[in-house]
């Protein structure tokens, strides 16, 4: 496995591990249920480290002596300066995001058009964007911010939307990959699952002015029928109003995928020796652990980094079981 070692560029100024021993400390954490990943780099102090500034580009590498993988791609937004050590946080490039604010109305767009452009505007990079539902219309308000609108999105479309560890946006369904094993007393140290009720058997949606029962590409919207769509059977019953919805194919779609997300009622977390390979969306297989929930193939949700003398390296992979719905 070799060395615990890392290579760090901030603006014009490279920290190698191979070259020096100026930082003390590293730690990264991505998750596709917070808005922005972050780190936390802690450096001994010298002229270069004196030398960084806020707004500093960042590209973290961690890893072993002759293998390192980029796992973050960010910008520097706090500085703190003291006698003892330098000691800066950022955050990724999807705090963009979060920061833009636009109105905008689509018509006769995909989701993925619309996550395309929305990114555009914030000068995020796409890595991919799946097509996803299509709408007849659909408005992009600043109330929200445009990270809040793909989220929602997303949440439609049954996707997962995060920044990759290129800094570009990943907006696209799960699909199982070639399993990273994590087996217990080999390279696996702690492991937690936490199991809950399912949040809903049945999701309605209702939608809004509806266009047509034979789908969403017409332009009168006049009918007094009600647009529906249901997944699963059963209580406790979710019902949603979303005034995008506009036939009866959208309604069940978005309500199947609902109901997937309601349904995930497994998740957990595995410590691992330090992993840079491991990436949000993964597949992970956790083998050999003394409880059964533990044990399985699993999406890896959250990913965090630690680089330290105290520890080494060390990664901890937050993970969720899927679900599966059943559409009716």
């Amino acid at each position: 496995m070799g060395k615990p070692a890392y290579k760090v560029k901030i603006g014009s100024a490279t920290f190698d591990s191979s070259l020096d021993q100026e930082i003390i400390s590293i730690r990264v954490d991505l998750d596709m249920d917070v808005p922005s990943d972050s780190f936390e780099i802690a450096f001994k102090p010298s002229t270069k480290a004196g030398s960084i500034r806020v707004e500093d580009p960042t590209v973290i590498k961690l890893g072993y002596d002759g293998e390192l993988t980029r796992v973050l791609t960010g910008s520097i937004d706090v500085v703190e300066a003291s006698i003892s050590q330098v000691t800066i946080s950022g955050l990724s490039r999807i705090s963009s995001l979060t920061r833009l604010r636009i109105n905008q109305v689509y018509e006769k767009q995909s989701a993925g058009f619309i996550v395309k452009d929305l990114a555009g505007r914030a000068g995020v990079s796409i890595g991919v964007a799946e097509e996803g539902l299509s709408f007849p219309m659909y408005v992009v308000e600043d109330a929200k911010d445009v990270y809040t609108h793909m989220k929602e999105l997303a949440l439609r479309c049954g996707f997962d939307l995060f920044l990759c560890a290129d800094g570009k946006l990943a907006f696209k369904k799960y699909a199982r990959q070639s399993a990273k094993i994590f087996k217990y007393g080999l390279n696996a140290m702690e492991a937690d699952a936490h199991e809950t009720i399912p949040a809903a058997a049945c999701v309605r949606v209702f939608g809004e002015s509806p266009s047509s029962f034979k789908g969403a590409d017409t332009a009168h919207w006049l009918s007094k029928r009600v647009v529906q769509g249901v997944a699963g059977g059963g209580s406790p019953t979710v019902i949603v109003e979303d005034p995008t919805v506009r036939d009866t194919d959208t309604a069940e779609r978005v309500a199947a995928a609902l109901l997937e997300s309601l349904s995930m009622t497994l998740s957990g977390t595995v410590k691992s020796f330090g992993n840079a390979g491991i990436a949000l969306g993964n597949t992970i297989e956790v083998k050999d652990m003394p409880d059964s929930r533990m044990n399985g193939e699993f999406q890896a949700t959250s990913v965090s980094h630690s680089f330290n003398k105290a520890e080494g390296f060390v990664s901890v992979i937050g993970w969720r079981k899927r679900g599966s719905a059943s559409q009716t």
